[in-house]
């Protein structure tokens, strides 16, 4: 069982609790308003509750984190209800309205803790990840550590290449989460700038065409990188003039000159061939994987792209798959896939 955040936290009558466990799931985002600045709101629920509450590092393919409770029947189901109303906004004394507080208003009574965003900055698209962690692991410690809860805006929503950032929380604890957020932003854009060394090769792409050089899940241009020892940039879709983006490679000027070929060579060949099978719907989710790592996990082993029809989309019970690349590697991966649904209905 992973490691969570209500270990470490006193158990106050812990002695008497019968060995019962229930768990629930709640949105990632709002870990922090569950944790608190340093800990403080989960203690209190866990003295109101009388149960142990363990934060979990899980985390689910729809970014819910899990979250076990510990304690008698009755205390699990205390605990169930104080965390069901604190990420619904609503006290437990029966405040159901969030109070609503602008930036630089006045603050509002300390007994009401809950409140809509209220504050909301933007960032570079480019810099969602550094704020966010791999699987949510950043955003939850600035949240854990400041007691706000951070809502970091989609790629797919940026405007001029930003994203919009909301924290909700009393006044310290958003003014702390944007000084958190601010320095890393500053301090990536610092560091690029005097690390990067100037591109020795530069492309003009069209921007139809960058995925083909991106890959499946990044699997292609991170291939290109590491057999030619270079660094390749491809410019923001936003940044795009008449449909073309600027891609610089970054290295020794003979790897530099290398890996351009190889990118001129994807961009020339054209589709690559692809095969197409039937699978049943229900085993989608045993080939796409936990958060997308089975089938990228395919793809990096067999060199192909792989796209799954969504389930809405299935006809007799049976989705689409299209798998791109050679004929040897299309055949690798379609055997990899039979042998995956082979395994799971031996085990039914």
């Amino acid at each position: 069982m992973a490691r969570g955040r209500g270990d470490n936290m006193e158990d106050e009558g812990s002695t008497d609790m019968p060995a019962s466990e229930g768990t629930m799931t709640v949105p990632s985002f709002r870990v922090g308003r569950i944790i608190g600045r340093r800990g403080a709101k989960i203690r209190e629920l866990q003295d109101r509750s009388r149960a142990k509450i363990d934060v979990t590092d899980e985390v689910d393919e729809d970014d819910m984190t899990l979250i076990r409770i510990s304690g008698s029947a009755d205390q699990i189901d205390h605990a169930k209800s104080l965390i069901s109303r604190l990420i619904q906004n609503r006290d437990e004394m029966g405040g159901d309205a969030p109070v609503r507080r602008d930036r630089g208003g006045d603050r509002p009574p300390r007994n009401q803790e809950f409140y809509e965003p209220s504050v909301t900055f933007q960032i570079p698209d480019d810099k969602c990840g550094l704020v966010i962690g791999s699987r949510g692991s950043k955003i939850r410690e600035i949240q854990q550590e400041t007691g706000a809860t951070i809502d970091v805006g989609r790629r797919d929503t940026a405007v001029d290449g930003f994203v919009t950032v909301s924290l909700t929380g009393d006044q310290e604890a958003c003014d702390a989460a944007e000084k958190i957020i601010k320095d890393l932003v500053i301090e990536s854009q610092n560091k690029d700038k005097i690390e990067k060394p100037p591109p020795s090769e530069v492309m003009d792409v069209s921007i139809d065409l960058t995925r083909r050089i991106i890959g499946p899940m990044g699997a292609t241009v991170r291939d290109i990188q590491e057999r030619t020892n270079t660094e390749i940039e491809i410019a923001r879709r936003s940044t795009a003039v008449n449909g073309i983006v600027r891609l610089s490679i970054t290295g020794d000027a003979k790897d530099a000159a290398a890996a351009k070929r190889i990118i001129q060579d994807i961009l020339d060949e054209g589709d690559a061939p692809s095969l197409v099978m039937m699978i049943e719907e229900r085993f989608c989710g045993l080939i796409i994987g936990g958060r997308g790592s089975k089938i990228r996990q395919l793809q990096d082993s067999t060199g192909t792209a792989i796209k799954i029809d969504k389930k809405s989309e299935a006809k007799d019970g049976k989705v689409q798959v299209v798998i791109s690349g050679s004929e040897s590697q299309c055949a690798a991966a379609q055997h990899e896939i039979n042998a995956i649904i082979a395994e799971s209905q031996d085990e039914l």
